[in-house]
């Protein structure tokens, strides 16, 4: 029997005011399936979507079942970051307001001595970040006697970030007759391990097993280089979302990108594990309330983050695995709103598009440039795509021919073909606007820097001159048409100019469009050669400063941001340490991990020694 309503789930009369209060009208499906088993004591395993109310699922359970005003906690919940502690804890406060029970956040970054205060005064639920408890049990300041209750939130996150040691170390230090629950987005063996380690008997709630990501996440990528990521990110943001995350592999991009948009005009401001924690707590609220436009923040905020409205994500840097696409992408689309997600994609990166593609179970579509109108579902196969290109082209090649001629028929006969042609589609201007989901009758109401200027008056004595030499017409190309300011560059190169000649260039308009390779599913297209040649980088940092190959590995794939793969042969000296890098990582390598701290002792300098080669 589907369950439709919380009060069918069992949960108390206090916690059902609570969720009244907080505006929830019916059970998503996590819910329905896991709280009446968590709700019975039973050890739990529970995989969803993020965004589909694991908090409000647990915290249900925990707030129904234990006595609020307890000397001692008697729930704990571990989280792998600081920013899901504070949102745990916050949604926890919700749902407890008519049930009288406290909840604490504990993590790092903040004075601990604050935090022992608030846990002498005494809590009912800990919400914590594994480093930050594991040094409150070392001080012999936190009492775990009284825990019947462990939710492992985001399991298999606490464990990618290498908190696994501590995670155990905690979990011998509870009760063992305890309720353990576990909740994670995705299930790798690592996750079945630890629930195998300390759960008895435990039953499943898998709700989105076969789904990875939400179906209300629209997904692009837009093919670009290294150097123009940049000018395509500041496109999609005047376009005129209010809410933009944009993720970026390492700390050093996210501070740089942050730096040039503010320079640029734009509302924005990064995070990532370096900026001091009460820093973070500010962005993120201004971020939520609105003050904030542009978030930029590296893989720490991929998880936790529950903030309401985010229209766009924006994956400046492909992530290196496709779990950390989904976590990344799992940033809108939550609640029932849509959202869409944009991933830039180099030549090298193809083969991680087709991996993302592989596990999302779904063709993610290019937005392309030459494309007439991104909002328009895409046709059904190239070959039909093809033909509308061929019918276009046609119908401006002959609206051309007539424009020399008698410009008055041409320009009717071009409108007149051109409404019959797109069946009375309105024009749009070639941009992103449109793309992703504003009607069109909304379209430039907040993108006044991207308004046409108007025309020169001082031009117009010059249009009553003698006509200048006719020269053959050029065809009006879509790809022209749509950029802002299409009329005038139409307008002049009647007169024979050429686009160079005006200095008009479209932004994001390549020289050769290859229209046909419109919505072409990526796994079609010809794979660039792969790179096989590898450089050889020295870093200045050796086993006197307490390197050795496993840690240097780990801190050069953190920092730059690169995965595993490319990256071999580590050997490491007593002054020095050298690795092989794959190519076209490697100069991204020596950009990202020069001048970082390595083990808290001193700055790295990197070589590549394959530039000295002769």
């Amino acid at each position: 029997m589907t369950i439709s309503k919380f009060e069918d789930l069992g949960i108390s009369r206090e916690v059902l005011r609570g969720i009244r209060s907080a505006g929830w009208t019916e059970p998503t499906p996590i819910q329905a399936a896991a709280v009446p088993i968590g709700l019975e004591g039973s050890d739990l395993l529970a995989q969803a979507q993020t965004g589909t109310g694991k908090t409000g699922t647990y915290g249900s359970i925990i707030l129904s079942m234990k006595e609020s005003g307890m000397s001692v906690p008697s729930a704990l919940v571990l989280v792998p970051t600081r920013e899901l502690a504070i949102q745990v804890t916050d949604e926890l406060g919700v749902l407890a307001q008519y049930s009288g029970h406290t909840a604490l956040a504990v993590y790092g970054g903040v004075n601990i001595e604050s935090q022992i205060k608030k846990l002498k005064k005494g809590v009912d639920i800990i919400v914590a970040c594994p480093g930050r408890l594991k040094d409150l049990i070392d001080r012999k300041s936190v009492d775990l006697t009284g825990i019947s209750t462990v939710v492992l939130d985001e399991a298999d996150e606490m464990l990618n970030m290498g908190f696994a040691p501590s995670v155990n170390y905690i979990l011998d230090r509870v009760p063992k007759k305890r309720q353990t629950m576990l909740f994670s987005a995705t299930l790798p063996p690592e996750v079945k391990k630890l629930a195998t380690k300390y759960m008895i008997n435990y039953r499943e709630a898998l709700v989105s097993k076969d789904e990875p990501t939400l179906d209300l996440t629209s997904q692009f990528f837009i093919m670009t280089n290294r150097d123009s990521k940049r000018d395509e990110l500041e496109t999609i943001i005047r376009d005129g979302f209010p809410k933009m995350i944009v993720f970026c592999r390492t700390k050093r991009k996210v501070d740089y990108l942050a730096r040039k948009l503010r320079r640029d005009g734009f509302s924005a401001d990064g995070i990532h594990g370096d900026v001091p924690q009460n820093k973070r707590e500010r962005i993120i609220t201004a971020f939520r309330n609105g003050d904030l436009q542009v978030l930029i923040a590296s893989d720490l905020a991929s998880r936790g983050l529950d903030i309401d409205g985010v229209d766009v994500v924006v994956n400046l840097d492909i992530p290196t695995d496709p779990d950390t696409y989904i976590h990344r992408i799992g940033r809108t689309g939550r609640a029932g709103q849509p959202g869409r997600a944009i991933t830039f994609v180099n030549d090298e990166d193809v083969p991680a598009l087709n991996d993302i593609e592989k596990k999302v179970g779904r063709r993610i579509v290019e937005l392309d440039h030459t494309s007439p109108a991104y909002d328009n579902p895409p046709p059904a196969s190239v070959k039909e795509r093809g033909k509308q290109i061929k019918k276009r082209n046609a119908a401006r090649k002959e609206a051309a021919a007539e424009l020399a001629s008698a410009p008055e028929k041409a320009e009717s006969r071009r409108r007149t073909v051109e409404a019959a042609m797109e069946g009375g589609r309105k024009k749009s201007e070639r941009t992103l606007d449109g793309a992703l989901d504003k009607p069109r009758k909304e379209r430039g109401k907040d993108r006044g820097a991207r308004k046409p200027a108007a025309k020169p008056e001082a031009q117009q004595p010059r249009k009553q001159k003698a006509a200048p030499e006719k020269k053959k017409p050029a065809i009006i190309e879509d790809v022209f048409e749509r950029e802002p300011g299409w009329q005038e560059a139409r307008n002049e190169r009647r007169e024979g100019q050429t686009s160079k000649a005006i200095g008009y260039t479209p932004q994001g308009v390549p020289e050769k469009p290859q229209a046909l390779h419109a919505y072409v599913q990526i796994d079609r297209a010809p794979l660039p050669e792969k790179e096989t040649t590898w450089d050889r980088l020295e870093l200045s940092v050796g086993s006197d400063d307490g390197a050795d190959v496993d840690k240097l590995t780990r801190f050069i794939i953190r920092t730059a941001g690169i995965a595993s793969k490319d990256i071999r042969n580590v050997h490491v000296f007593a002054d020095k340490s050298r690795v092989q890098v794959i190519r076209y990582r490697s100069q991204e390598v020596v950009d990202e991990v020069f001048g970082q701290t390595f083990n808290n002792r001193r700055r790295v300098l990197v070589t590549n020694l394959s530039d000295k080669k002769d």
